[in-house]
């Protein structure tokens, strides 16, 4: 009975050891190679995800792969500039197996893995960052920077790898430092430009105020001089009418006289005022209500009636 038990139990560990050498998994972030014999094609490349089936014990082998983002940084290195500035770098590049078409296939028989292509990559990758060497100082951090274009050279540079299986996704430089013995020169001609395009700016400032300026003077000037031929011809008709009105007032002087005197008092007195006068000229005599009369019709001053006036 025991042996028969021992044998049952070694049956399904047998089973259970086929079956699993006969069986392997492919995970959603994975593409998987599958050698038979050692021997790989084009219908080697496995990227359905899930379980799988293969030949059991060495007849097929499968090795697997990461699919997802890599990240590749290069040291800090010493580059000279353009311009002959001294800077220190650190660059860094964005890749991926390429899962289209043979690019697994390309990846497996150039690395035999994820790690091992980051490590030959970093000598290509430092390679290629040394390209800002064409760049000047200022096009990398300037105003006016060109470090896109700058960062899209170095990716251009690894195209290359695209024949291995890798798709670069992207380059970008994370530092750049200044070495200590340039930096001050470098500030100062930095300062120096500055103030050129502050002066410039300045300049243009100066030279857009005087035009508005003169414009405004030239507007204004052109208000006054319709402002003045305007009250030239509304003094013009005033003065007709005046004549018209002094026509009328010389045909009865007194009376023309009379209305003036009153029209002087009504102002004079239009706000609460406190008067103190001789009523013996005019117009305050018309105060007096024992002014003597002309022709007993208009009031006259004293000094009027004594001679020593006159309208």
């Amino acid at each position: 009975m025991k042996k028969i038990v021992a044998i049952v139990a070694g049956a399904v560990i047998l089973a259970v050891l086929l079956l699993f050498s006969m069986t392997y998994s492919i995970s959603f972030n994975e593409v998987g190679i599958r050698s038979r014999f050692g021997k790989i094609d084009e219908m080697s490349i496995v990227r359905e995800p899930g379980l799988h089936f293969r030949l059991p014990f060495f007849a097929d082998s499968v090795d697997t792969f990461d699919t997802r983002v890599q990240l590749l940084e290069s040291p800090l290195d010493n580059l000279q500039t353009k311009d002959g500035q001294q800077i220190v770098v650190k660059a860094f590049m964005l890749w991926k197996i390429d899962t289209e078409g043979n690019g697994p296939l390309d990846f497996y028989q150039s690395y035999p893995s994820i790690r091992e292509a980051n490590l030959i990559l970093s000598t290509q990758f430092r390679d290629a960052v040394s390209t800002l060497s064409q760049y000047d100082f200022e096009e990398l951090i300037g105003v006016d920077n060109s470090l896109g274009e700058a960062e899209q050279s170095i990716l251009d540079r690894m195209d290359s790898v695209t024949a291995e299986g890798i798709k670069p996704l992207y380059a970008g430089v994370s530092r750049i430092i200044l070495k200590e013995k340039t930096s001050q020169a470098v500030i100062s001609r930095m300062k120096a430009r500055r103030d050129t395009l502050a002066e410039n700016e300045r300049a243009k400032g100066v030279a857009e105020a005087q035009r508005i300026t003169s414009q405004a003077q030239t507007t204004a000037d052109k208000i006054l001089a319709f402002a003045s031929q305007r009250a030239q011809e509304i003094r013009g008709r005033g003065e007709e009418r005046a004549a018209g009105y002094l026509q009328q007032m010389s045909q009865d002087e007194n009376l023309a006289i009379f209305l003036i005197w009153l029209d002087a008092l009504e102002q004079a007195l239009a706000q609460n005022t406190t008067v103190i006068l001789e009523t013996d000229f005019a117009p305050w005599h018309l105060m007096n209500m024992d002014s003597p009369g002309e022709g007993s019709i208009i009031p006259q001053p004293e000094k009027n009636i004594e001679g020593n006036d006159s309208p």
